[in-house]
């Protein structure tokens, strides 16, 4: 991806982790976008007033590196596919910057409510056993019966507003590779917006400049898109299929 993506980030004001730590949003409704970068680079060039960008040493694009986890059956993968309610995501995350890893459970409540729960943790913590009690206290699943089924990384970048009722997230240079590292595939370019709140907000500059540009949310899981993508024939992706038609044209 051209290094003038996010260019006109180089007008924003910056923010650091502390100022970020207060717009976690643990729990949240989203809303998420698919976009070329020349569109995103159009939304982001009218917003210099609206948000900050995290700034760490002058750095504003890091590193994240996935692993998600499923079982042999692909069950989570199935329960996103059919729609199931109450559904979980499973993995462990690398934030390249700091060196600093945190296993993940994420949620979609019954209420369409993304709610994500997490522990840093250290090779130990899978020796001694505190990844599977974590595991089996936010989901309910055995960790005995999961394993390694998609590596993701990307780039992000994450914008706050002033108010710390929105954060946004925004996604590029995405890769997906099998486990065994013999599959892969790229999306350089394609751009990933994800727009965080608190509850269902009545106001957001991002969302009223990707509708003014014609952008419209989709919904979009990095597990289930990069699992289609490479396992394709292997899978059920019927649910899939319009949003991955519609990567191939950006890629394209």
């Amino acid at each position: 991806m051209n290094m003038a993506v996010l260019s006109p980030l180089a007008s924003f004001c910056g923010h650091g982790l502390t100022d970020q730590a207060r717009v976690a949003l643990m729990s949240r409704v989203d809303s998420k976008f698919v976009v070329r970068p020349e569109l995103l680079n159009a939304c982001l060039s009218t917003l210099g007033d609206a948000y900050t960008v995290l700034d760490m040493g002058g750095c504003r694009r890091f590193g994240y590196d996935t692993l998600y986890f499923d079982s042999p059956d692909r069950r989570l993968f199935l329960d996103h596919h059919n729609g199931k309610l109450n559904r979980f995501k499973i993995r462990l995350r690398h934030y390249r910057h700091g060196e600093i890893m945190f296993f993940e459970v994420k949620k979609k409540t019954n209420r369409q409510r993304t709610v994500k729960t997490r522990m840093p943790v250290t090779f130990d913590s899978f020796v001694d056993g505190s990844t599977a009690k974590f595991l089996k206290e936010q989901s309910g699943l055995p960790a005995a019966g999961m394993q390694p089924a998609l590596f993701v990384s990307y780039q992000r970048t994450t914008l706050i507003d002033p108010q710390g009722a929105e954060r946004i997230t925004l996604d590029t240079q995405l890769a997906f590779h099998s486990p065994d590292r013999q599959r892969s595939v790229e999306l350089p370019g394609v751009a990933i917006v994800e727009v965080k709140h608190e509850r269902h907000s009545g106001f957001s500059p991002m969302l009223q400049a990707l509708a003014r540009l014609g952008a419209r949310s989709v919904p979009f899981s990095k597990y289930c898109v990069g699992s289609s993508l490479l396992f394709e024939p292997y899978l059920k992706t019927n649910r899939f299929k319009p949003l991955l038609r519609s990567l191939y044209g950006i890629r394209s």
